[in-house]
């Protein structure tokens, strides 16, 4: 049998390893090359900072290709460097079969390379990472309006492969882009394939620990949940995580702190590392994000492993949670309904949680063990040649 070279893929992405602080899309592209690594050889180009930082990383060498020691090949672009002229000399020379853009909007890390990408016959992948949810676009809407309307009805689009994390995002990229672009379907994937085993969480009546890791930003909708919390009659330890994205939405978000009564008990932590967000969860109940739209939620996927059964909105790809009492997906147009199902965790006996949570774990392994996912997202690579 004659032996088949893999095919070469090239990832562009803001941010990568060692940072963290972008949250889903970095653990998005390392979940995927970690478990594709027999089937592609994968680079990655990325900044040599992390998200909201100008402080180079420590231990790489900036302007050209790092071996890590896990074996991964990532070339680190200096702020000075990053121009278009350098990055297209970095494209020409690469060898690579498959350009794939780790992102929808990034000036230098989408943009730029599609606008080289255009006089060469290299493939196509755009993964848009939520950022084509009616909810995302409406955030600084004058800019990104304009850029889809391009690519609409630029020649490139239908060069463009969109790997679409679920069917809603396919819906979202259809109604942006209409039948010019192709798309293929496949869940990000999970960080480990194996469910790891955790402690019995104590939990007592009258009162519940939520937990929330998601940068600070209006898409999370961080104020939204801290204004539910102020509706609660019963005691709430609220531990929220992450990187102070929009500093104007964090100024309201901390005038609503102050608003809160003395039973709410509601506390910013800062960012954190993935390594420890198993640790921080170890000893919360629920996981409370009403986000405003996610393609995935690396996050809820997380809790869920730890045994926390998220209460989030109904704008993301886990729903129908309730009946197989795996969380709770609300409306956002429902306020009350959280009110309610928050009193609810707080009256929650050590018998009851314990079911809730043990239907948690049950829901995230039959999903961890779906044989498909490997095969869903081999088939985004896949192009006829």
């Amino acid at each position: 049998m004659e032996f088949m070279p893999k095919k070469k893929v090239l990832i562009f992405t803001d941010w990568y390893y060692p940072g963290f602080m972008a949250g889903g899309p970095v653990q998005s592209a390392y979940n995927l090359m970690s478990h594709l690594k027999e089937y592609y050889d994968f680079s990655v180009v990325t900044r040599d900072t992390d998200y909201t930082s100008n402080i180079p990383y420590k231990d790489i060498k900036s302007d050209e290709w790092n071996i890590l020691p896990n074996g991964m090949r990532i070339y680190y672009f200096s702020a000075k460097k990053l121009s278009y002229s350098n990055m297209n000399k970095f494209i020409e020379n690469e060898d690579f079969d498959i350009a794939y853009l780790n992102s929808m909007y990034s000036p230098r890390f989408t943009i730029m390379p599609l606008l080289i990408l255009k006089k060469m016959t290299k493939k196509i992948i755009v993964a848009p990472r939520g950022m084509l949810a009616p909810s995302a676009i409406a955030i600084k809407s004058w800019k990104k309006r304009p850029f889809l309307l391009w690519l609409k009805n630029s020649s490139m689009i239908k060069r463009i492969r969109l790997h679409a994390a679920s069917e809603q995002e396919a819906g979202h990229a259809r109604d942006v882009f209409g039948y010019k672009v192709e798309i293929r379907v496949a869940p990000n994937l999970p960080a480990e394939m194996k469910l790891p085993e955790i402690s019995v969480k104590k939990k007592e009546v009258g009162f519940v620990h939520f937990i929330n890791v998601a940068r600070v930003s209006p898409e999370k909708n961080l104020l939204f949940a801290l204004q539910v919390l102020q509706q609660i009659r019963g005691r709430v330890k609220f531990e929220f995580y992450g990187p102070v994205y929009d500093t104007s939405y964090w100024e309201t978000c901390k005038g609503q702190l102050a608003k809160l009564p003395e039973n709410i008990v509601a506390k910013y932590m800062g960012p954190i590392e993935r390594d420890n967000i198993p640790h921080a969860m170890q000893d919360a109940h629920f996981l409370f994000m009403p986000t405003r739209g996610e393609n995935f939620g690396h996050t809820i996927l997380e809790a869920m492993i730890c045994g926390c059964p998220p209460i989030i909105s109904d704008q993301t790809p886990w729903k129908g949670l309730e009946p197989l009492k795996a969380g709770f997906d609300i409306s956002l147009e429902k306020p009350e309904r959280f009110v309610e199902v928050i009193e609810e965790t707080i009256n929650m006996n050590q018998e009851e949680f314990d079911l809730w949570s043990e239907g948690t774990r049950k829901f995230v392994s039959e999903f961890i063990a779906n044989p498909g996912l490997i095969e869903q997202s081999r088939e985004v690579f896949e192009f006829i040649t």
